[in-house]
């Protein structure tokens, strides 16, 4: 579960909209220790900047391909990034894309700058939420850039992003078409939802798109041909229409509700993964739920990747929801399946 990060700029509660501030107390003060007058310029730089959380945006992929990905194609990053900021209409420069990650940079790569983090069990994601959130703050602040576009679901970014957008900064969060609306997302994954809510808007990457950042060998976006094209008001996946066949979650609707035959396949998962649990780790998770309404991130994460692989595809939105039914189900017992536990501040 997540905890609130109250950001090292402000006095502020977390999520709050008051901006954070300098350490020294003076906006003045700390202007000059960057501009030769004193002062940062009047408005931001017509151009973007990508902030990607390399686990994040690996997980997100695994919930639309066939195979889990270990990494990104790091060097796919600049090419996607830039295609998609176009077919959403804001045609300016990417400068560059910082990437987090707790792996080693293998081969130095243009406008890529690598920001090493530790790894998400270290810490809990705190380092990352750090170091991102300083990133957003000293671009928004010295005008760097008027467009971020940020990869990540950590909800603990809130203040920083509030930070750039009050000082006339547009900020994007990538998503994906099955978690592309955050009133059904809020009962799921409240944090990922509160996030995308603060965006001022929410970049859904279509499948071609989380082909060539995660699958060796996909077709790469040629972004110069199609910078010259008209760009289509209605998003992402027409633009991508050329390349591919639309996906479905199933036969026939993707809103449609789970059948009978898809839930004994996903009790079976579930219970196999129950099993092999440890009797702590069980006595944990049970502790963990029973105060919590819905199931821990991680080990959603963790058995959405292993129903996705027993169906050999990507789960719709109804599917996910009762997923994570069967889970408590599994975990608390029959009881525990039917209550709807208290939303905590901090969840």
């Amino acid at each position: 579960m997540r905890q609130p990060y109250s950001s090292p700029y402000s006095s502020a509660a977390p999520y709050s909209s008051a901006s954070p501030q300098s350490s020294s107390g003076s906006s003045a003060g700390a202007a000059s220790l960057h501009s030769p007058r004193g002062a940062y310029p009047a408005g931001p730089a017509p151009q973007a900047v990508a902030l990607v959380d390399e686990r994040f945006a690996t997980w997100l992929a695994g919930q639309n391909l066939d195979a889990s990905p270990q990494t990104l194609q790091r060097h796919t990053l600049t090419l996607v990034v830039t295609d998609l900021l176009r077919q959403h209409g804001i045609d300016l420069p990417l400068l560059r894309v910082y990437l987090y990650s707790d792996r080693p940079m293998v081969d130095a790569l243009d406008d890529v700058v690598l920001r090493t983090v530790p790894q998400h069990h270290a810490d809990g994601g705190l380092g990352l939420v750090r170091a991102m959130g300083l990133e957003i703050s000293q671009l928004a602040q010295r005008g760097a850039c008027s467009h971020l576009f940020v990869f990540s679901d950590d909800e603990r970014l809130i203040p920083y992003v509030d930070e750039a957008q009050w000082r006339g900064t547009k900020v994007l969060l990538a998503t994906d078409e099955a978690h592309r609306h955050v009133g059904r997302l809020m009962s799921d994954d409240p944090s990922w939802a509160r996030l995308l809510a603060q965006a001022d808007r929410r970049v859904v990457l279509p499948l071609a798109a989380w082909q060539a950042l995660a699958v060796e060998g996909a077709p790469l976006p040629d972004v110069p041909a199609r910078a010259q094209a008209p760009i289509s008001p209605a998003g992402p996946a027409e633009a991508y229409a050329r390349r591919e066949e639309p996906v479905f979650f199933n036969d026939t609707d993707p809103a449609a509700p789970p059948t009978d035959d898809w839930r004994e396949q996903v009790q079976r998962v579930i219970a196999q993964w129950w099993e092999e649990e440890s009797p702590d780790a069980r006595q944990d998770l049970s502790e963990e739920m029973r105060h919590a309404q819905g199931v821990p991130p991680e080990t959603d994460r963790h058995l959405l990747l292993r129903v996705r692989r027993e169906l050999s595809r990507t789960l719709s939105f109804p599917e996910k929801k009762a997923m994570r039914e069967m889970i408590r189900a599994t975990v608390l017992g029959e009881e525990g399946a039917g209550q709807r536990a208290p939303v905590s501040s901090d969840s």
